[in-house]
């Protein structure tokens, strides 16, 4: 069975960064399928893969031409074939995205379905890993299934650690089954007592930081596709917060 990661966060904070790193370190030890579920889609920029186009096309698509769908093929079979369809393939990493349905009509029948697409196609996986929006939309759908563990990443501030302690308290409400949840202060300059109580306070246990790295800002001036040395600080602390998922 898959291990189903997700990420979320508020924007500007790393996440898309510390997602882009964690598939290529986990594809090291296993098959991977990055699914990037965050409307503003940069996943695959820093995978440097090429998309043929997203979920949220096909679930317009389908609401807005339902005749788009051949005769004698079910509308369960139609989005099983065109998910599958945008499955991006590589060596290692296998690349979905999401995007969003836009415009008046209701989803909740196709949203089902890719339920079930999804139940399926994970378990062919070793790992999942999913970098979320802040709303986690697709998980508080319960588009996809049960996620291992729900990293939320902060930058190092107080306003920023109680944001992700809000969307901890989130995920509870809206019925997310979360088997772990992992705080990671990204960014720091110095690992401070006063964060550290305050995500104590929040109710995280499990806290990890990742400090500042001159060579992620470089690169990005370089190429939109993230390629950091594992052997970097921003590298080794990722292959921490992987020791602990």
């Amino acid at each position: 069975m898959s291990k189903v990661i997700a990420l979320a966060g508020k924007g500007g904070v790393g996440k898309s960064t510390i997602a882009t790193q964690l598939i290529r370190m986990l594809s090291r030890d296993g098959i991977v399928l990055a699914i990037d579920a965050d409307p503003n889609s940069n996943l695959p920029e820093k995978l440097g893969m090429e998309i043929a186009g997203t979920i949220g096309e096909i679930r317009n698509e389908m609401v807005e031409d339902p005749d788009k769908i051949p005769k004698g093929m079910s509308k369960h079979e139609f989005t099983y074939q065109s998910v599958r369809g945008l499955v991006t393939e590589s060596d290692k990493i296998d690349l979905l995205v999401m995007g969003r349905p836009e415009g008046a009509g209701c989803y909740c029948f196709t949203n089902n379905i890719l339920k079930e697409c999804f139940s399926d196609l994970i378990p062919k996986y070793d790992f999942t890993v999913i970098d979320n929006e802040a709303g986690m939309e697709h998980l508080s759908r319960k588009v996809i299934p049960i996620v291992d563990v729900l990293i939320l990443v902060s930058d190092p501030t107080v306003i920023g650690v109680r944001t992700a302690s809000r969307l901890m308290t989130l995920s509870k409400e809206v019925g997310i089954s979360v088997k772990r949840t992992v705080l990671v202060i990204n960014n720091t300059t110095e690992v401070s007592e006063t964060l550290m109580k305050e995500a104590g306070t929040a109710g995280f246990t499990n806290v990890v930081t990742i400090p500042h790295d001159d060579a992620i800002a470089k690169a990005a001036m370089e190429t939109a596709e993230l390629s950091i040395p594992e052997d970097s600080e921003f590298g080794r602390s990722v292959r921490s917060l992987i020791s602990v998922l």
